[in-house]
């Protein structure tokens, strides 16, 4: 199916307006004392991830991302380092991306391509993005503690979040 010129400019600047760098200040950075919602999906390695199975004993971070995400790169970048060097410690990030058809079939080698070893699936059906990042922002995460409460909201990456990030990561490790 052919598309028009105007479509595609269209979604092209929907496209970079959902991965516009966004102010870094405490506003899009939310704290929040709500329960995570339970949720199951597939990973791309053909395993399940459920979030029940670890609420309790890991602190979890869920990123949503799409491949044509300039920040996104950036900040899954991050967050893989941030895994690698604390998993043992009781944290688990999980990638969820949020690309549409027409560019689904670039998340698996974008995984390979950069060496992510972080769990990471693809929102086929949006199910996962309803429930935690309704407006389909990308990047967007959402930290959950171990005992199953969303403890931070971040919308947006820029270079300088990651030290912001990796305390607010480090404060949920040490808390129990």
């Amino acid at each position: 199916m052919l598309r028009s010129p105007l479509f595609l400019a269209a979604a092209l600047a929907l496209a970079a307006a959902s991965c516009a760098p966004q102010p870094s200040d405490a506003s899009r950075a939310s704290a929040s004392v709500d329960k995570a919602p339970d949720f199951a999906i597939t990973l791309l390695n053909g395993d399940q991830f459920r979030l029940a199975n670890h609420l309790g004993k890991d602190v979890v971070v869920i990123d949503f991302w799409t491949t044509f995400c300039q920040p996104c790169v950036g900040s899954l970048t991050h967050l893989n380092e941030i895994y690698k060097k604390n998993k043992d410690k009781g944290l688990v990030v999980l990638a969820v991306s949020m690309d549409p058809p027409d560019t689904a079939g670039g998340v698996v080698p974008f995984i390979k391509s950069r060496n992510f070893v972080m769990p990471a699936a693809h929102d086929v059906d949006s199910n996962v993005t309803n429930l935690y990042n309704k407006k389909s922002t990308a990047p967007f995460q959402v930290l959950i503690g171990r005992d199953g409460r969303i403890l931070k909201q971040r919308e947006s990456y820029q270079p300088g979040d990651d030290a912001a990030i990796e305390h607010d990561i480090d404060v949920a490790l040490k808390s129990n």
